[in-house]
């Protein structure tokens, strides 16, 4: 396995949402998943983010990967901001 030490990780989950999502109509579930990971991935690629896959509810992306970035705690900490402000 490779070690990348540069690098910064971040899962997002959306508190509460298997049982909002179970009270409501699927189309309306779908529709708010992809307004919020459309926001999410707009930022992510204005940060230079790199999205690794979202299942369900939940979001995980990195930062430092696959390209080094130096500051890639400092992007990651306000790709997380901008995802929770939005």
């Amino acid at each position: 396995a490779d070690l990348f030490p540069e690098t910064t990780v971040m899962f997002a989950d959306i508190a509460g949402f298997t049982k909002w999502s179970s009270e409501r109509n699927p189309s309306h579930v779908f529709s708010l998943l992809e307004t919020v990971y459309g926001t999410f991935d707009r930022a992510a690629k204005r940060l230079r983010v790199f999205k690794v896959e979202t299942i369900g509810d939940s979001y995980l992306a990195v930062t430092g990967l696959p390209e080094p970035q130096s500051q890639h705690a400092l992007i990651m900490a306000k790709f997380a901001w901008n995802c929770l402000i939005r």
